[in-house]
């Protein structure tokens, strides 16, 4: 299974134009860094251009010189942000190492992401993970492609031997990324209220050992 460009013509917009000035494009970044925070606070249907405008402090007009609408811009960062995240994980799993430590990479990279940039995460899982009316106007397989990285990485473990030979390895990617998700959520919805560094980093120590612990031989 193979990521695909998001559908409606959204995929067009979203990518930066060619030729771009480096000023154009410092303008675009600030929009969409803008965009993350008002969409954080406000939520997608609760948000204006006009608000975008105002956080990333330029003229309400120029929003839509680099993109047709609302839409546009949330397309822009699910495109983005979530390529990111695409990128590192397919990188983790060309990665030299054993399936404990790229386990070890991954747990962190979720919650350093969400300790450093809060507001995107809160994005990403509130209005498109958990958003049917946007997966609904995209190609679902533009999020799907991320359980591919993960079922390979498991692939790998269980040929190494560091797993057990009876894991499913498509049922197990399901089960790694919704306890990710979950654990993400808490954070997002203040459920899982975490004040520091070291009481993050001790939430990732926990995650790798109930998931590396459940899939584990021996």
């Amino acid at each position: 299974m193979s990521a695909r460009p998001l559908a409606s013509g959204t995929a067009e917009a979203a990518r930066p134009r060619r030729g771009q000035s480096g000023r154009s494009a410092r303008t675009r970044e600030r929009i969409l860094v803008a965009a993350v925070e008002v969409f954080a606070r406000r939520g997608f249907h609760g948000a204006r251009v006009a608000d975008i405008a105002e956080q990333a402090g330029i003229a309400y007009g120029l929003v839509y010189h680099h993109f047709r609408n609302k839409d546009d811009i949330l397309a822009a960062i699910f495109s983005e942000r979530w390529g990111r995240h695409v990128d590192y994980l397919r990188e983790l799993v060309d990665a030299d190492a054993s399936f404990r430590d790229k386990l070890e990479r991954l747990v962190h990279f979720w919650i350093e992401t969400y300790r450093t940039e809060p507001h995107l995460i809160t994005v990403l899982i509130n209005e498109i993970t958990r958003s049917y009316e946007f997966l609904e106007s995209h190609d679902i397989e533009t999020v799907l492609v991320a359980f591919d990285s993960i079922e390979r990485l498991i692939e790998q473990g269980r040929a190494s031997g560091e797993l057990r030979a009876d894991v499913d390895a498509r049922f197990a990617a399901y089960a790694v990324l919704g306890v990710a998700e979950m654990i993400l959520s808490g954070y997002v919805m203040g459920t899982l209220k975490r004040d520091d560094r070291e009481r993050y980093a001790r939430d990732e120590q926990q995650l790798v050992a109930l998931l590396y612990e459940g899939l584990a031989s021996g």
